[in-house]
């Protein structure tokens, strides 16, 4: 079975070269490099490949909430464990909001952090056990993530957007890509996201949605 590729962002020095000694020891993850700080890891972006990005919440200049957004903006299919010292229910519903997989607190054992990213990997949610406790209270219920994804429903990117506004106007895939400067299978990953989020059947849904949104004019 191929190692899942971990990468981290967080300001934390001591913490992510401890995290990341531990980690390399561990069967079936592969620790692909890390960043100090989101405009960092923003410069190198196009040279890392991960399965996995383990990014702190609370970091200067560029929030790891923002940062986020931003990774999955440019790779949807981008796996993101948020990290945190804080169980605050605002942090944990903005990170999920942002596209976030799993959130887990930095206090948590190696065994589970090891868990939560190869969960993370295979496409499942992920919550750490005192992150759940904070969930719990605030929801009164444990469907969090079900939650997050009913409110984000019409939430699309600002590529997904200009993508979207392309569409409705005939263009093809070939077209959009060649004026967005991307690759076809980009504009096809953001074309399946832009079908869910909206929950359309057909091209008329999609101008419907889009003159509602403001994204065209007729």
């Amino acid at each position: 079975m191929r190692s899942v590729k971990v990468f981290l962002i967080d300001d934390h020095k001591l913490f992510v070269e401890g995290l990341t000694s531990i980690l390399k020891d561990k069967s079936g993850l592969k620790v692909m490099g890390f960043a100090f700080s989101a405009a960092e890891y923003l410069d190198i972006a196009d040279t890392v490949q991960a399965d996995v990005f383990l990014v702190d919440v609370n970091m200067p200049q560029m929030s790891g909430i923002e940062l986020t957004r931003l990774i999955k903006e440019k790779n949807p299919q981008a796996k993101i464990l948020a990290l945190s010292m804080y169980e605050d229910s605002h942090y944990i519903e903005k990170m999920i909001q942002s596209g976030a997989s799993g959130y887990m607190l930095k206090s948590a054992n190696i065994k589970e952090m090891v868990e939560a990213i190869k969960k993370v990997a295979k496409g499942e949610r992920y919550l750490g056990d005192e992150v759940q406790k904070a969930v719990f209270e605030k929801m009164g219920s444990m469907d969090f993530f079900e939650a997050q994804n009913e409110t984000n429903t019409y939430t699309l990117s600002k590529r997904e957007k200009e993508i979207l506004a392309l569409v409705v106007r005939e263009y093809t895939t070939q077209q959009i890509a060649e004026k967005l400067f991307i690759s076809e299978l980009t504009v096809e990953t953001h074309r399946k996201n832009i079908w869910a989020k909206t929950k359309t059947k057909s091209i008329v849904g999609l101008v419907k949605f889009a003159i509602r949104e403001g994204l065209v004019d007729y």
